[in-house]
């Protein structure tokens, strides 16, 4: 395989009162070749906003493949990736849950919020059954699952930016800079 430019999405924390586009939490990705990481681009995103898309695409500029955590970043903000994407779930969501959430706060996001979650594949790894939303190739995206889970079911690229994102939102709210 080609040294590929592989890259994991996720999100900060935030405070319950920046529900409903009260506050702003980080988006981030870290960019890997093979197991070195050579990057990170983070962003702010609305939490519950409408803004992750554009933030998706500015952050990933370079990705040859993207590792989200999810499709929901930032409580109810989401993102649409539109290809090389690999949406991951260590666990099969509470689809029918999350369904009630978004008809009750934010009808007009189900529709598109509810097709990616109800198109995931069951995907057996050597770490257990992970399940994904992808564009592309099956084979290919348990290659890449595999080669990037060392010691769990989670890619490496999804739990670096995981811990990031975690720590610099908790640093940059501890300073209130947002």
């Amino acid at each position: 395989m080609r040294e590929l430019v592989v890259c994991g999405v996720d999100d900060g924390y935030f405070p319950l009162s920046y529900k409903g586009g009260k506050g702003k939490t980080i988006l981030l990705s870290s960019f890997f070749q093979s197991f070195n990481l050579i990057d990170i681009d983070f962003d702010y995103i609305t939490v519950d906003g409408e803004d992750g898309n554009t933030i998706f695409k500015s952050i990933t500029k370079g990705c040859n493949v993207t590792f989200l955590d999810g499709v929901v970043y930032g409580g109810f903000n989401y993102i649409t990736p539109d290809k090389n994407y690999i949406i991951f779930y260590s666990k099969m969501p509470n689809v029918a849950s999350i369904d009630r959430a978004l008809m009750k706060h934010f009808p007009l996001r189900r529709d598109k919020i509810i097709s990616f979650l109800q198109n995931l594949t069951a995907l057996p790894t050597r770490q257990g059954t992970v399940y994904i939303n992808t564009d592309m190739e099956l084979s290919l995206c348990k290659e890449l699952i595999e080669r990037y889970q060392l010691f769990t079911s989670t890619p490496i690229p999804i739990k670096v930016s995981h811990e990031l994102a975690s720590s610099l939102s908790k640093f940059i709210f501890k300073r209130r800079t947002v």
